[in-house]
């Protein structure tokens, strides 16, 4: 089977759409089987992937779904994956896309009109043309089947996973040189997200002032992310906080960094207006590290027990919440051990699998 790949999110710098989509191509690649790999990138640079059965397009052109569509009927594609929403209209018989979240729907604030009006039309025409439509979490699922009843039928979920190698300890030298890197000075509670605004890191600073007026002890708040459209309101609400000084700011962080940021956290913490899954509270869980959330569903999906969780627009209650995440405490012991627990049920290579047997099924099923 031959399958077209929007490939435009292989990329250097990853969030967890960009993640998600790296992690099972390469998998998918090396799982190996007849399927073809057919990557279309708006330009012909080589993406780091395993060796197999795959080879890149250059799509380009006045527009990307302009160039796409004009390459792809030469290519005797059988099936075309898309890692985000939007895929080709034209040009594929049968098309799977993936939709990672519903937030321009639930946090509508959090988006420019354009852009909610561009997911809207897009999640439409998955849930009416797509063959098979691919969501992160079972939370998903169900918002998607809620506001799309017709598309309940083409749903599948296939949730993202943790590496081996998250669940290896870090070196000691290795942590000390991120600790020295990031300016970590001793205990400090980690936030990785975006600067955007559902994923309401205004509120957290807030609650983490109001965290440090119940701790005597001097605990770093380190913001790790790149910036984006919330980033002045961010960035306003750390000048105005009377620990602002305890308070960094990363940018983006190289994978190479994680695993020590997160093996050596007190607590991660991410406490979002909305999430489709959530990979960082995952990652975090692999590692050994408490995890502090909002009470969504999709966190008691992912976290269950392992987590605390908290209304993300009460200071009082996330600044309680942080106190007893990092008490020293037996419950703690249990939630991290029961985080490592959950966290070795999400594998990428069970992910790949089920990914690949879905490419099958809908293949199958529309001949």
């Amino acid at each position: 089977m031959r399958i077209g790949v929007d490939a435009r999110f292989l990329v250097e710098e990853k969030t967890g759409v960009e993640t998600y989509f790296h992690e099972l191509l390469s998998r998918l690649i090396r799982l190996g089987g007849e399927e073809e790999y057919v990557l279309f990138r708006g330009d012909s640079l080589m993406p780091d992937l395993p060796p197999g059965r795959w080879r890149v397009v250059g799509a380009g052109g006045r527009a990307w779904s302009w160039g796409l569509t004009a390459k792809l009927a030469g290519e005797g594609l059988d099936l075309f994956y898309s890692p985000v929403t939007a895929f080709p209209l034209a040009g594929a018989p049968r098309s799977i896309v993936t939709i990672h979240d519903l937030s321009w729907h639930h946090t509508p604030s959090s988006y420019s009109r354009l852009e909610r009006a561009r997911q809207s039309r897009w999640t439409a025409l998955a849930a009416r043309h797509a063959d098979g439509i691919v969501v992160v979490s079972e939370s998903t699922r169900k918002d998607l089947a809620a506001l799309h009843p017709a598309a309940a039928g083409k749903l599948t979920v296939i949730s993202p996973g943790a590496d081996d190698s998250c669940f290896s300890s870090v070196p000691a030298l290795e942590v000390q040189r991120v600790r020295d890197r990031y300016g970590l000075k001793g205990r400090y509670l980690l936030a990785l997200a975006s600067f955007h605004p559902r994923k309401n890191l205004p509120g957290l600073v807030e609650a983490y002032d109001h965290f440090r007026t119940l701790s005597p002890e001097r605990i770093q708040l380190l913001l790790a992310g790149r910036g984006g459209s919330d980033s002045a309101r961010v960035l306003g609400r750390i000048a105005r906080s009377p620990f602002r000084d305890d308070i960094l700011l990363s940018g983006y962080v190289p994978g190479e960094d994680l695993p020590a940021l997160y093996a050596s956290a007190e607590l991660f913490v991410l406490i979002s207006h909305y999430e489709g899954f959530g990979i960082p509270a995952l990652e975090a869980m692999a590692r050994g590290t408490p995890v502090l959330v909002s009470d969504l569903p999709v966190f008691q999906e992912v976290c269950g027990e392992a987590a605390i969780r908290v209304a993300p627009d009460d200071p009082d209650a996330v600044a309680e919440g942080i106190v007893a995440s990092i008490r020293d405490t037996p419950e703690r012991s249990s939630r991290i051990a029961e985080g490592i627990r959950r966290a070795r049920g999400y594998r990428w290579e069970d992910s790949a699998t089920r990914l690949k047997g879905f490419f099958r099924h809908v293949e199958s099923s529309a001949s």
